[in-house]
């Protein structure tokens, strides 16, 4: 099992895309709903120091449970083709997107009518200007500090020998452009609601 603290450099692998849609009263666009949350997040240490090994000596984790993953997305977009870079934007100011074990809405938005194959999300730190615009937003408060972090991780580990858990919080200014694919592509009417669901799952990084 890696570290948890890789998971913050593994998000494409970690992440999961799903989507349905569903008819509703024809308005002036489809919908787009975007929702969140994660896998089982316990995760279980499988291999153990052996004597006379390079490991021996350090402490060996038991399991470990990702209690709550938050990342700053600065933009967020559909796309119609594999070779369409302009997109439609769903967000296009900083957000927070967080991943828990219950279900959560993140935003919504109108989009056009037609088919749509992928989503670009863009992980990225505040800019300066972003950062004194936001800094009374408390969503914002643990992203804003001088290293302006783009992922914090939080859970608890266990080690061997311990029943009490630590408390850990890890944070990173990675940042990324994820694309995350339709299959099969989705398409959409004014009719159309169009509900996504990003799923964290941290066994993808253990």
């Amino acid at each position: 099992m890696r570290h948890p603290m890789l998971a913050a450099l593994s998000l494409l692998g970690a992440l999961m895309l799903s989507s349905c849609t569903s008819s509703t009263t024809p308005s002036s666009g489809p919908t787009v709903e975007v929702y969140s949350d994660m896998n089982a997040s316990m995760l279980r240490q499988t291999t153990e120091a052996r004597k006379g090994s390079a490991e021996e000596g350090i402490t060996v984790v038991d399991s470990i449970k990702i209690d709550r993953v938050r990342i700053l997305v600065r933009r967020l977009k559909l796309h119609g083709t594999d070779d369409d870079t302009a997109g439609k934007d769903i967000k296009t100011e900083p957000f927070i997107l967080t991943f828990t074990a219950q279900q959560q809405l993140m935003t919504t938005a109108t989009i056009p009518n037609g088919t749509y194959r992928w989503m670009k999300l863009e992980f990225h730190r505040l800019s300066n200007d972003e950062a004194d615009r936001y800094y009374t937003n408390p969503a914002f408060a643990d992203f804003i500090p001088p290293e302006r972090y783009s992922v914090i991780i939080e859970g608890k580990v266990w080690t061997r020998g311990n029943a009490m858990p630590d408390t850990f919080t890890y944070r990173s200014t990675v940042t990324a452009n994820v694309a995350l694919k339709f299959d099969p592509p989705v398409e959409v009417t004014s009719a159309s609601i169009l509900r996504l669901v990003m799923r964290f799952d941290p066994a993808a990084v253990s």
